[in-house]
């Protein structure tokens, strides 16, 4: 079974019941089936099925005969914020036709990897790619016919909107922060993180001096938290933090503040997932999360601790 399945609320599931989940909807016809993405180019399609509001299951399989195969499935977050990034790039996965997406993300300094959600969407886009008799179509079709090809070329100009899920996290109180709108900077401090931007853009060209500068600015930062760890908790200290965690690029461990709260309930089990968006170093996404897996009580304001497996899809 999928690892992430229990956090859309399958936490009972066994084996047998996911195979008949699956079964069920592979057996729906493309006509039949509200919930479906094709893409007539490379015969491939994707079956979406629907277990709350925002969660579910997509199906992704192939088209022969009008009939519908399934390779492969996974757990999906539909996402709601919108984020920019200079340029992607997109990767194929070894093992099977799925994709990992690598972001470069100028506003938070760190380049995001996720698990992209639309990848019919992304062959639809190489086809017309491949239409126009780009390289990049014939790129793609190389890598769908043999299964140890990879690819990764940059895409510039699309937005992306990301999602989480999670099997175990907590809550945990916020940090002390100065009184007023939390969210708005001082014209002192956004003229300093603008330069901060600037800088890290820099220094992704090459600007020697802007990498001795961030350096310099990364060793006060650690001077500071060195001082202040004696007398206080790293969590008072840490307000949010976005970090790679195990053996999986896309899985991160977070802390992030919850900014809003929604609660669905999974319509074949009834069990209560609970959606939180949260903003973990200036990065805003929705995360779901089974509520039996949640320790504490969320609310706005306070934040989120614990691992997430990032999706995203690519509005291309």
């Amino acid at each position: 079974m999928h690892l992430f399945l229990r956090a859309i609320g399958f936490s009972q599931f066994n084996e047998s019941q996911e195979e008949k989940l699956i079964e069920s909807a592979a057996m729906q016809t493309p006509d039949k089936n509200a919930f479906i993405k094709k893409c007539e180019y490379y015969g491939r399609a994707e079956l979406l099925v629907p277990v709350s509001d925002s969660t579910g299951i997509s199906v992704y399989g192939k088209l022969a005969d009008g009939k519908f195969k399934p390779l492969y499935y996974y757990p999906i977050l539909m996402g709601s914020s919108k984020c920019d990034n200079e340029e992607l790039s997109v990767e194929r996965h070894y093992d099977k036709e799925s994709f990992e997406v690598i972001c470069e993300d100028i506003k938070a300094g760190v380049t995001l990897m996720f698990y992209l959600q639309n990848c019919l969407d992304y062959l639809n886009f190489r086809a017309r790619c491949a239409a126009d008799g780009s390289k990049q179509g014939e790129t793609m079709q190389f890598c769908l016919d043999r299964k140890n090809a990879a690819e990764k070329e940059g895409i510039a100009g699309k937005k992306v909107v990301l999602s989480a899920l999670s099997v175990g996290g907590m809550i945990i109180l916020p940090a002390t922060k100065k009184e007023g709108n939390m969210r708005m900077l001082s014209p002192r401090e956004a003229a300093k993180e603008a330069a901060r931007k600037n800088l890290i853009a820099a220094a992704k060209n090459g600007d020697q001096d802007a990498i001795e500068s961030l350096t310099i600015e990364d060793l006060d930062t650690y001077t500071t938290i060195s001082r202040r760890i004696v007398n206080e908790d790293v969590l008072s200290i840490v307000e949010t933090s976005f970090m790679p965690c195990g053996v999986e690029c896309d899985q991160y461990a977070v802390i992030g503040e919850i900014l809003e709260i929604e609660r669905q309930t999974n319509v074949i089990t009834d069990e209560t997932i609970i959606i939180m968006k949260l903003d973990c170093n200036d990065i805003i996404f929705d995360m779901a999360i089974n509520a039996a897996d949640l320790v504490g009580e969320p609310a706005v304001g306070r934040r989120f601790k614990g691992a997430v497996w990032l999706q995203g899809e690519v509005l291309f």
